[in-house]
């Protein structure tokens, strides 16, 4: 009997033993076997832990830190598409994480590893750059916002050169109308950018061999103003002779001429285009279409009249004064204005004599110490009489004969820009003893 009872209690505790054996790993298990498989580069191994973790324990205080760290296992094996998803899923569950930071670095990082030279697509290059942007604006203090900054100036400068390789691709290929968007959309987004001179110097070049002459005077003009020490500012000063086109930088001809391609430098979308008038005809009309055979932009024409922006972004506002630019000699008169107004060209009528220009500011009222008549002594300008309706506000602006005028509405603050360019041999002058 007592041997009997020996074998039995051998038996149990081998059985015991046994259980012991196959006990079910705990989380802090499964999460120091990952740790150890990751600190050895065992990136596939410590991924399975990992998720073991997570489908078995999801409420473990290990739980997080494993989620981010399956990201980071597969950015470091080079599976990409992978680490997208892990990295994506941690931003969206942890918003509040510690780890964020650290988390959207490598997330830009993955998207930056997979960019493509400047003729390729730039897909990855934006999602990296947008990653990259986020760390700058929520994590300033955090040590991956210098290493962020770094990457975000060679992700914008691939990106410039994206768009100079499709516009030099179109240029080309005679297509100025799409050269002159590439080259637009460059300086609209990356002025900033090393080859920024470069692309404002081909965006000149597609406007003239548009025949769109005073956009591209603005564009070589813009390049000499903000780019004096590189290499096309001498180009652009070549070719602003040959122009003859006088442009008043009352306001920055960059942003002028950007606005008349479609873009607004300023991105508040208050104006969406410029509309301008073209060289008098015989019968002293204005000719139709976007831009004339002298290369000057039209008035957009609808039933004979032109609005300046679209609907619901503008009016009421206040004309508060009318004046002369700052130019020597002006070229210019500003309409200030306290906020966005539509307007439309009523009449426009010249000669050897003089010129007249009637416009219609919709739902636009005058200052008090507006005065109905306005009367100039300098450059081309004569006088301004100012008529008020139901409707708006009516300018009729009187000036000595000219070839042609555009009309340009600015921002911040709001203003009506209207450009009058003399007759030929006043413009040759004007060139002369310019830029």
């Amino acid at each position: 009997m007592k041997y009997a009872a020996l074998v039995l209690a051998v038996i149990t505790l081998v059985a015991a033993a046994g259980c012991n054996a196959r006990k079910v790993p705990a989380g802090e298990d499964y999460y120091q076997q990952a740790e150890a498989l990751y600190s050895e580069h065992q990136y596939q191994g410590a991924v399975e832990n990992y998720q073991h973790l997570i489908d078995q324990f999801p409420f473990s205080p290990y739980a997080e830190e494993a989620e981010l760290k399956i990201g980071l296992a597969y950015y470091k094996t080079g599976d990409y598409a992978q680490a997208v998803a892990s990295l994506s899923d941690f931003q969206r569950m942890h918003p509040t994480s510690k780890n964020l930071a650290l988390a959207t670095y490598y997330l830009a990082m993955t998207h930056y590893k997979q960019v493509g030279l400047p003729d390729r697509d730039q897909s990855n290059t934006l999602a990296a750059l947008e990653q990259f942007e986020m760390i700058e604006q929520r994590f300033p203090e955090s040590e991956f916002a210098e290493l962020a900054h770094q990457h975000i100036v060679v992700c914008r400068e691939l990106l410039a050169r994206n768009e100079l390789y499709i516009g030099n691709y179109y240029m080309k290929r005679a297509n100025f109308r799409a050269t002159e968007s590439r080259m637009a959309e460059l300086m609209e987004n990356y002025p900033d950018t090393p080859v920024a001179p470069e692309g404002l110097y081909d965006l000149g070049m597609a406007l003239e061999k548009e025949g769109k002459k005073y956009s591209a005077a603005q564009a070589f003009t813009a390049l000499v103003m903000h780019y004096p020490q590189s290499t096309y500012a001498a180009e652009a000063k070549a070719q602003l002779s040959g122009l003859k086109q006088p442009v008043d930088t009352e306001d920055d001809p960059l942003r002028m001429v950007l606005t008349e391609s479609g873009f607004n430098p300023n991105k508040s979308a208050a104006f969406d285009k410029t509309g301008a008038g073209d060289e008098l005809s015989e019968s002293g009309g204005v000719a139709s279409g976007g831009y004339g055979a002298d290369g000057l932009p039209n008035l957009a024409q609808a039933s004979g009249q032109s609005s300046s922006a679209p609907p619901g972004k503008v009016g009421p506002a206040t004309l508060r004064t009318i004046r002369l630019s700052s130019s020597d000699p002006p070229l210019s008169v500003i309409f200030d204005l306290s906020g966005p107004v539509a307007y439309e060209q009523k009449d426009f009528k010249g000669g050897p004599g003089g010129a007249t220009l009637v416009l219609h500011l919709k739902d636009t009222t005058p200052a008090d110490h507006l005065e109905q008549h306005i009367v100039f002594d300098k450059s081309i300008f004569r006088d301004v009489d100012v008529e008020t309706d139901a409707t708006g506000i009516t300018v009729t602006v009187n000036t000595t004969a000219v070839s042609r005028f555009a009309i340009v509405p600015l921002e911040e603050p709001a203003r009506l820009l209207v450009t009058f360019t003399p007759p030929d041999s006043t413009v040759d002058q004007t060139v002369n003893s310019g830029l």
